[in-house]
């Protein structure tokens, strides 16, 4: 089920929040909107998934700072997100494209999390530093010069 985004805070949370990120900007007075409505939520339940993927819907008579920080012109309008960043605009109800974007979306994450998180490869021969300290002792002295080049140090 897409979200209803109820102020621009709702929808930054939601973008920061998710690797990917569908919007949905629609007017309850629009025929096309109410067409593909059932296309949208559909995909919303097939590709959903917690901190991956979100789909949203923006009203924009509601949210109209919103509309207009996106440049929505017409509607539907469609904006796909990757890592907060606008990657995707579909204009209009083209269901084709729409379900293009989020089987995309889908594939992606599903080769993303097939591949383990590298691991760091360490040598045999390699030191590793650590930040460990080791009875570490403070110890005060003084450097003196006693005639010609006699240098001596005493340790208090």
């Amino acid at each position: 089920m897409p979200h209803e985004i109820s102020a621009p805070l709702h929808f930054r949370t939601l973008l920061n929040g998710h690797t990917y990120l569908v919007a949905d900007f629609f007017a309850t007075w629009c025929p096309p909107c109410k067409a593909i409505a059932p296309v949208y939520e559909q995909l919303s339940n097939t590709h959903s998934a917690p901190g991956k993927v979100a789909f949203v819907k923006i009203n924009i008579d509601e949210q109209p700072e919103l509309a207009a920080q996106f440049h929505i012109a017409s509607v539907p309008t469609f904006i796909v997100f990757k890592d907060g960043k606008q990657i995707e605009v579909i204009k209009g109800a083209n269901t084709p494209a729409l379900k293009r974007a989020a089987e995309k979306i889908a594939a992606e994450v599903k080769t993303s999390a097939e591949k383990p998180a590298p691991k760091p490869e360490v040598k045999p021969d390699t030191k590793v530093e650590t930040n460990e300290v080791k009875d570490e002792k403070t110890v005060s002295g003084s450097y003196g010069m006693t005639g010609g080049d006699n240098w001596k140090m005493s340790l208090h």
